[in-house]
């Protein structure tokens, strides 16, 4: 196993900190505050930052800074799309092959997404979510299109941030990824595409919405 950098391991720390919430969109990451609070030098934090920009979760300007991106409507829009296309091929590829190790390993995603519910823990919540759909798609056995759900999943991540907190609509979410492991398991193409479709559908509805209000408020 490969041995993370200094900077690798300020990167990871940074990327959980915006990913839970605590840096929220468009907010300043100040080299200085950041290098005191994790007792290191700035030359590791500036490389940090770096590769925050190349995963597409900060901006680096020279009158600005380091900003956290914001997220946008359209932002939102495009992953979603992306999501699509890319998961719904997926279903359509693998549902004849996946075998009862799949489905118990799916499960075990759904179980730990809601122990993270129950514990409040949303930051969690949503990495063990989108680990649900990330299985899915490496069972597809496409290096390319596997890849940029990779890609695409700081963005998702990012997205998630403004999806909605309410324990019922989560609880509802986590429901309908019990029922696409039952589609899947009873072979049901039709099915799964269509709760495939209708949980993305819902999930970009509320995100969309939430940003509208926020834009709203300010």
């Amino acid at each position: 196993m490969k041995i993370k950098t200094a900077s690798e391991q300020i990167a990871e720390s940074l990327k959980e900190d915006i990913f839970s919430g605590k840096f929220v969109p468009g907010a300043k990451l100040k080299e200085k505050e950041i290098s005191e609070l994790m007792s290191v030098s700035r030359t590791p934090i500036r490389e940090a930052f770096r590769i925050l920009q190349s995963d597409g979760l900060v901006e680096i300007s020279s009158n600005k800074g380091v900003q956290v991106v914001n997220i946008m409507e359209e932002d939102v829009v495009e992953v979603c799309e992306l999501r699509m296309i890319l998961e719904i091929h997926c279903i359509k590829k693998i549902i004849k092959i996946l075998d009862e190790d799949d489905f118990l390993r799916l499960e075990e995603i759904v179980k730990k997404t809601e122990e993270m519910l129950i514990k409040q823990d949303y930051s969690s919540y949503y990495t063990h979510s989108i680990n649900f759909h990330e299985y899915i798609m490496s069972k597809c056995k496409n290096r390319r299109l596997y890849s940029a759900f990779l890609n695409a999943r700081n963005s998702i991540r990012c997205a998630q941030m403004v999806l909605d907190k309410d324990y019922n609509s989560l609880k509802k979410s986590t429901e309908i990824h019990k029922k696409i492991i039952q589609s899947l398991r009873e072979r049901n193409l039709g099915s799964s595409v269509k709760l495939i479709r209708q949980h993305l559908e819902d999930n970009c509805k509320i995100m969309r919405e939430n940003l509208r209000s926020q834009t709203t408020i300010q």
